[in-house]
Order: structure tokens, then C-alpha cells, then sequence
């Protein structure tokens, strides 16, 4: 036995186009959500001015400041470490975003 729609012939397309703009947004919900959860697992400050590198680099080699670990991660535009030390400024250019928060609390 044929079963009969109740839909009229046009509505079939409209249905079609509105499920491919859902699925759309959809995929891009997804994207930056992916996108977000790895920009807060990796995402680290801008790398130190030159300046602060070199202070840095030098008290390493007198023997003051022990050498900052290499880590990876994703320079986030705009994240910079705001303190004039660049002892603090080349020790926190590795933290990740998700380490940022003894910093910035809120309230």
C-alpha cells in the first residue's frame, strides 16, 4: 500500500533547504567549539618583547633564573602578560589559557 503524504510538492524543497542551513550552522557551532576548547587547552600569550627576552636570557646565563621549559602552544592574538618584570613576562609566556585564572580572577 502507497502511503500518501500531506505535504504539498513545494513544501519538499523548502524542507530540504532549511535542513542544509541547519546542518550548516550546525557544522560551524561545531567548529568553534573545537576551536575554543583548543585555544583554552593551548592557547598561550604572545611571546615577550625582545627586550624582556634578552634581560631574561641574560640572567639565565649569570645563574639567577632557571631556563623556561618549551612548550607548545597556539599564540592568541591580543594575550599579552601586562607586568613590566620580564622575569614574570618570559615565565608566564608559556602558560596556557587555562592557567591564566590565579591571575585574572573575577570579582
Amino acid at each position: 500500500m502507497e502511503q500518501l503524504s500531506t505535504e504539498t510538492p513545494a513544501l519538499r524543497p523548502r524542507r530540504r533547504a532549511l535542513r542544509r542551513v541547519l546542518t550548516g550552522v550546525g557544522v560551524v557551532i561545531g567548529l568553534l567549539v573545537v576551536a575554543a576548547v583548543l585555544l583554552y587547552s593551548f592557547g598561550t600569550m604572545q611571546p615577550p618583547s625582545a627586550e624582556a627576552r634578552a634581560a631574561y636570557d641574560s640572567m639565565v646565563a649569570q645563574g639567577l633564573q632557571p631556563p623556561v621549559p618549551q612548550r607548545f602552544g597556539i599564540p592568541v592574538p591580543g594575550c599579552v602578560c601586562h607586568w613590566d618584570d620580564p622575569v614574570v613576562q618570559v615565565q608566564h609566556s608559556t602558560r596556557r589559557i587555562s592557567e591564566c585564572f590565579g591571575c585574572h580572577k573575577r570579582g
